[in-house]
């Protein structure tokens, strides 16, 4: 596969990464990535930058070291009721900037609960037209139905993620994707593959992930950021929902 976007990464404004965006950009410039997320932690995390930080992302400019830089954040789902820590009083502003959405469920920030508790607040999640991805949802202290999301993001144009760095961790993450990637191919949902680049040297570097949707045989087409138009096409239909809804 011919990977042209990175939509999950982080900067040194989530004080556990280390790069800046601009050196992100140059990696992926260098490595054959058009497209980059710039998604940092949301504010209810430990480590997040302040809500200054999202205010204030319009000062980057669209394009750096030639790669169209998307201003986003990886929200954290704070309860089953889908809420985020994108704030009604702060939501305004934050739509009005971000250009991509990813959502996650983290222990600092949503205890684990049962598995309907964490399947109702995926779904609830994606009542929010925003929304682009649920992120790294392998992880078994999260547990959740699989086929009800992915048919729930197959309805709705929304996309799971296969996340690198969850892959690395072992065959326990890699047999749970499988189980998501079954789904994903029974619903036909779309899903991305993305690093979750805590250092500019991760961004773009999908060898694992790519060896276990080969391993399974995920069908190529319903992997949107593999094929720049198909990657392109994901981002009209998610202006035209978000225009719909605002």
């Amino acid at each position: 596969m011919q990977f042209i976007a990175d939509m999950h990464t982080h900067t040194v404004a989530s004080t556990h990464a280390y790069s800046t965006v601009t050196e992100n950009a140059a990696w992926a410039a260098e490595h054959g990535i058009k497209y980059l997320g710039m998604t940092d932690h949301g504010v209810a995390m430990q480590d997040a930058p302040d809500t200054w930080h999202f205010e204030n992302l319009k000062i980057i400019p669209e394009h750096l070291c030639g790669v169209r830089v998307f201003k986003g954040i990886e929200a954290n789902i704070l309860d089953t009721d889908g809420n985020t820590d994108i704030y009604p009083d702060k939501a305004e502003v934050y739509y009005g900037i971000l250009e991509w959405v990813n959502v996650s469920l983290h222990q600092q920030t949503f205890t684990p609960s049962t598995r309907a508790d964490h399947t109702k607040a995926y779904l609830n999640a994606l009542k929010d037209p925003h929304v682009d991805v649920i992120c790294h949802s392998e992880g078994p202290k999260f547990d959740y139905d699989f086929d009800e999301v992915a048919r729930a993001c197959a309805d709705s144009g929304r996309l799971i993620e296969v996340n690198e760095c969850r892959v690395e961790r072992g065959e326990l993450q890699c047999e749970r994707y499988k189980r998501i990637l079954e789904c994903c191919e029974k619903h036909r949902t779309n899903i991305i593959v993305n690093s979750d680049a805590h250092f500019y040297t991760h961004i773009g570097a999908f060898e694992k992930a790519e060896k276990l949707l080969a391993e399974i045989g995920f069908p190529e087409e319903l992997v949107i950021n593999a094929n720049e138009e198909r990657f392109l096409g994901y981002i009209k239909t998610r202006t035209e929902r978000v225009s719909r809804n605002v």
